[in-house]
């Protein structure tokens, strides 16, 4: 069996930022938002926190140019959060600002970077996808991803002892 241990990667990720246009928010954007508020979904997608609320774009923004909308739609009718892409599934999806490719974050589960703790991340945009997914997937009082204010000494303390209930 292998222990609870702290692991720490660093990861090189080469991406071509391609030419876009200075970013605005754009009209549609903005009446998606009213509309996540309006379903009730302005909260946290991973921890339900009402708190420094951000909406993220499943496809990112600046490569809007560069997606091939027929397989984003395909991916949100998939990976379909808050069920837009089952009722919008007759409509074309045209831009990433498409109600069906935002996802609300708060700000720690969206850009979030602990300077204090070596500058470990809890966002989607500072970790690897499945590291970032467990955040919402974990146990109650299981998180093994050390959030804003813990170090991952103490988060490791924790995952042992309830390993430790487990046996």
């Amino acid at each position: 069996m292998v222990e609870a241990h702290i692991m720490k990667r660093t990861i090189i990720e080469v991406v071509i930022d391609p030419s876009h246009v200075d970013r605005t928010e754009s009209p549609e954007f903005r009446r998606n938002k009213e509309r996540l508020k309006e379903d009730g979904h302005y909260k946290c997608w991973v921890c339900g926190s009402t708190e420094d609320l951000q909406v993220h774009h499943m496809a990112e923004w600046l490569f809007a140019n560069d997606i091939d909308f027929n397989k984003l739609k395909a991916f949100v009718e998939e990976w379909d959060i808050y069920g837009y892409g089952r009722l919008l599934k007759n409509q074309p999806l045209t831009t990433v600002d498409d109600l069906r490719c935002l996802v609300v974050l708060c700000q720690h589960h969206h850009t979030g970077v602990d300077h204090e703790d070596g500058n470990s991340g809890t966002g989607i945009h500072s970790m690897t996808f499945p590291a970032w997914l467990v955040q919402k997937l974990a146990k109650d009082g299981c998180d093994p991803i050390p959030q804003q204010g813990e170090t991952a000494e103490q988060v490791l303390e924790e995952v042992q002892a309830i390993d430790s209930k487990m046996e």
